[in-house]
């Protein structure tokens, strides 16, 4: 069927619909993200390692990329000029290592096979003075540079990481995790206080390095959440989410934000008592459990990013009308992508996504 939407006048009315759980506003507003795998995906690149390691070309694609996505959705969605050198990576200095394979994304790797690993990692993490090792050589002159050049301050720290859970998994591997919280629980209870002390630690020093003095909302992304149990998971990562949001998000109001793009809903109510006050949740979560479960969170959600990706006309508009008549005349919904969007979408159904809020998410 056909449709008609004006991207420009879309995205200038979605600015004036922001205000969260209040209905004075125009309609629901959306929000939508494009990672990597879009871009690799949608460019067809015939070496992602070397998108990956060569700066200026990886600035190239990302410029013809959004030469492609401005006229057809409205916004130019990936960076055109980044720092060269980036502060490293703080499950890296924990422990993990980068991998790269062709037609892939970078991946975070573990170091570790037995539990006697996980002690010495947890000995070495306890000595790593956060202020020195955030920072590789060069990266003062580079984050000068960058200022000079785009007129642009960086700052960092305080505001965003992954959660606990998918860490974890990093630094540790996906299956000595789940074996290790539910076999050496005790040496587990050191991993994650530690974890959390040297975040909380990372995160100052990126913060007094860049001038970030902002104390107003804290960010995790979280997928891998889901392979813990209520149990362990209220044992081993949500005392590390209560120091990053006491630090970071320490107000009422604040932001507390999480995303998990899995199955999770046995956790929701832990998140609800943590605070969590914004979520975007797995797909297969129906969007009325997450408001019974978060009754005060903002919902981002909760249209599937595979529907998106292959669903028909009917299928895409009636996913955008069942959230919004589930939930949506509380104000308390921005609608989006149950996880970001993925790669293989065709732009035309991301036109047709942002004509259903238009059409049908009216107050």
């Amino acid at each position: 069927m056909k449709f008609d939407i004006d991207v420009r006048a879309f995205w200038d009315e979605n600015d004036q619909c922001l205000a969260p759980f209040s209905t004075a506003k125009p309609r629901i507003p959306i929000s939508y993200w494009l990672d990597d795998h879009f871009l690799l995906e949608e460019m067809r690149l015939p070496s992602t390692i070397r998108y990956y390691n060569d700066y200026a070309y990886r600035m190239q694609v990302n410029r013809r990329c959004n030469d492609i996505l401005e006229p057809a959705i409205g916004r130019r969605f990936y960076n055109e000029d980044e720092l060269r050198i980036s502060p490293n990576r703080f499950e890296v200095l924990m422990g993990a290592r980068w991998e790269f394979t062709e037609g892939g994304t970078p991946w975070l790797m573990e170091n570790v096979e037995s539990i006697d690993d996980v002690k010495k990692l947890i000995d070495r993490a306890r000595d790593i003075d956060m202020k020195k090792a955030a920072f590789p050589e060069g990266w003062r002159q580079e984050k000068e540079s960058y200022e000079k050049r785009t007129g642009k301050k960086v700052r960092l720290g305080g505001e965003f990481s992954r959660g606990p859970a998918t860490m974890a998994t990093s630094i540790l591997g996906t299956t000595n995790t789940c074996f290790f919280i539910m076999e050496e629980p005790e040496i587990m209870d050191e991993f994650f206080a530690v974890l959390g002390d040297k975040l909380v630690k990372y995160n100052i020093a990126l913060m007094e390095h860049t001038g970030n003095d902002a104390r107003q909302g804290y960010s995790i992304a979280d997928d891998n959440c889901f392979l813990f149990p209520p149990a362990q998971y209220e044992r081993f990562c949500a005392p590390v989410l209560q120091k990053l949001f006491s630090e970071f998000a320490p107000l009422p109001g604040h932001k507390r934000y999480q995303h998990s793009d899995s199955s999770m809903a046995h956790l929701m109510g832990i998140l609800s008592d943590l605070g969590v006050n914004e979520v975007n949740l797995g797909p297969d979560i129906d969007i009325r459990d997450i408001r019974r479960a978060m009754p005060k969170a903002l919902i981002y959600g909760q249209m599937p990013p595979f529907k998106l990706r292959n669903g028909t006309y009917e299928e895409i508009v009636n996913a955008v009308r069942y959230d919004i008549d589930s939930v949506g005349q509380d104000g308390g919904l921005v609608e989006c992508t149950a996880g970001s969007i993925a790669g293989g979408t065709p732009l035309e159904n991301i036109r047709l996504y942002m004509w259903a809020v238009q059409q049908f998410g009216r107050f």
